[in-house]
């Protein structure tokens, strides 16, 4: 009897794998599925001003306070990290089987921000780990929680997320105003802030804010025709200004008051800013382009007096009839004739309605993130301010008896001189800042392409024996590995492999499978015939994932 020895050479051949919704061989296949766009605050730095002003305002939505210095602000401003990654650590920290079930859980800021710091660090990143793990330790007080699904919208699979980044700074204040929007209910408290901080030291002494989210920001990763939104925000600015004293000699100059004089020293200034929109039109893979249809939100600015019940409302529109008279100074006057004293209260009240929104194309190409400030109008705070004082309106002064008709008319010019060129600087130096710190701005939307999202489908195979070399008569196990190579999930694989030349089947298992993942031998010959063997893999395999089957053979 002859004694042949056989090569295994196999190795690559009658192999297929195939994926049962297409039925054609496997091979790498990149698509083009969409985007994803944030509209949230891009700040190039954080300056000692703004950091002074992030801490109260975000604190302020929280109920509690946030703390930190101009250098962790830069950081989480500067700070853009790989958002498939940091799905995938906060995945393993709620020990979820899935980046998807990651944006359905109930979450903490904490648990978020301590997902962000890891992913900080394992992209080298310190100063950005410190400052968020500073954030995290702060946080832990606070015990309810957000869904990360509820602020970033996903219609894309995960899979296409690699080359997309998240913001810290953007993705925190994001997360802070839909964590007001779900378990902040009650009117806002008032965070007090100086003059000083402001930058408006000549016009304000202090500010009591108050901050209320309507409804929080939308970001998306989805096709073309995804909507994302920007927050609808309203605020209360309770001015304590740097009093101001009118020169009032042409009251006096009548005859009719032997003296005269006004003291202006508060305003309250409302603003209610409905939420920006705006649509993914257009991505183009060849020249890494992305086109978004841009809509800021309206604008509608207050001055007087809003019961905080109706004005903090998330179910009620403002109406002008909630628009009250409110305080802002006195008139003190001592009449000619009977040597009377009177001091007449000063209060105005004025209603400017934001124009209708109007979209506007913005493309972005080359390398992303990259961040757009779309804007109604260049002279949208100059013109809004003008506006407020063409609608100002002052209470009557009955105080003023028989002389009102005369002197009120008088002291309403005298009043509003001295308030018309305040209100330019409160818009543009304490409102709109505020805001653009919300990625909002008065009249203007932040948009951010964080990404083009691309889907890959592709997976390694291999084949290996237990023998290099076998005898007639000798029975080799072939081990068949297949893995997801691709970025997105591969589901309902069938595997397959026929009986190599000069041997015969033995007999067939499955082997190693990960989570979530189910194997059958559907098919296979019979003992000592040739003929094909198939395997059934019911499930998703994820990306990074494998899986095996075994094969035993009789060589001939």
């Amino acid at each position: 009897m002859t004694s042949r020895f056989l090569s295994v050479t196999w190795l690559r051949t009658l192999l297929v794998v195939l994926c049962l919704a297409c039925a054609l061989p496997a091979r790498a296949e990149c698509t083009v599925t969409g985007a994803c766009i944030t509209a949230g605050p891009r700040l190039a730095s954080v300056d000692t001003n703004k950091s002074a002003l992030l801490g109260p305002l975000l604190g302020g939505l929280l109920g509690t306070g946030v703390s930190l210095g101009a250098v962790d602000w830069n950081a989480l401003a500067g700070g853009n990290l790989n958002l498939l990654n940091f799905l995938k650590v906060l995945q393993t920290q709620l020990n979820l089987s899935s980046p998807s079930q990651v944006l359905g859980a109930n979450v903490t800021l904490a648990q978020i921000a301590t997902a962000l710091s890891v992913e900080a660090q394992a992209e080298a990143k310190p100063q950005l780990a410190s400052a968020l793990s500073g954030l995290a330790s702060q946080l832990n007080g606070v015990g309810a929680t957000v869904r990360l699904g509820d602020l970033l919208k996903l219609s894309v699979d995960t899979g296409a997320l690699g080359a997309s980044t998240v913001n810290a700074l953007d993705m925190f204040t994001g997360l802070i105003q839909l964590y007001n929007r779900r378990n902040v209910l009650t009117t806002p408290v008032p965070v007090g802030i100086s003059g000083g901080v402001l930058g408006a030291a000549g016009i304000v002494n202090s500010l009591q804010l108050y901050a209320q989210v309507i409804e929080p920001p939308s970001y998306v990763c989805g096709p073309t025709g995804s909507s994302f939104y920007s927050a609808a925000v309203r605020i209360k600015l309770k001015l304590d200004l740097i009093t101001l004293a009118p020169v009032t000699d042409t009251l006096v100059g009548l005859g009719l008051l032997q003296s005269a004089s006004i003291a202006i020293g508060k305003l309250d200034v409302y603003v209610d800013v409905a939420r920006g929109q705006g649509s993914l039109a257009a991505v183009n893979a060849a020249s890494k382009a992305v086109t978004l249809q841009v809509a800021p939100g309206v604008a509608d600015l207050y001055i007087g007096k809003i019961d905080d019940g109706v004005f903090f409302s998330r179910t009620r529109a403002i109406q002008d009839s909630d628009v009250d008279y409110g305080s802002i100074g006195s008139l003190q006057a001592t009449l000619a004739l009977g040597l009377a004293a009177v001091n007449v209260p000063l209060e105005v009240k004025s209603i400017v309605r934001g124009q209708a929104r109007f979209s506007t194309s913005v493309t972005m190409s080359g390398s992303f993130p990259q961040t757009r400030t779309v804007s109604t109008s260049t002279v949208f705070v100059t013109n809004a301010a003008n506006s407020l004082v063409s609608n100002l309106k002052f209470r009557d002064m009955p105080g003023l008896g028989l002389l009102q008709g005369v002197v009120q008319p008088l002291v309403v010019t005298l009043v509003t001189k001295v308030v018309s060129p305040l209100l330019a600087p409160v818009l543009s130096g304490v409102a709109d800042p505020l805001l653009k710190l919300l990625g909002i701005g008065l009249g203007e939307m932040v948009v951010t392409v964080e990404g083009i999202c691309q889907t890959c489908d592709d997976f390694k195979l291999t084949k290996a024996a237990d023998k290099s070399a076998a005898l007639p008569g000798s029975t080799i196990v072939y081990t068949i590995t297949f893995q997801n190579t691709g970025t997105t999930t591969l589901d309902n694989l069938k595997v397959s492999d026929p009986t190599p030349a000069y041997t015969t089947y033995v007999d067939s298992s499955c082997g190693a499978m990960p989570a979530g993942l189910s194997c059958t031998v559907a098919s296979k010959p019979e003992v000592g015939a040739t003929g094909k063997v198939e395997w059934g893999v019911s499930g998703t395999l994820a990306p990074g994932a494998t899986g095996s089957v075994t094969v035993s053979v009789k060589v001939q």
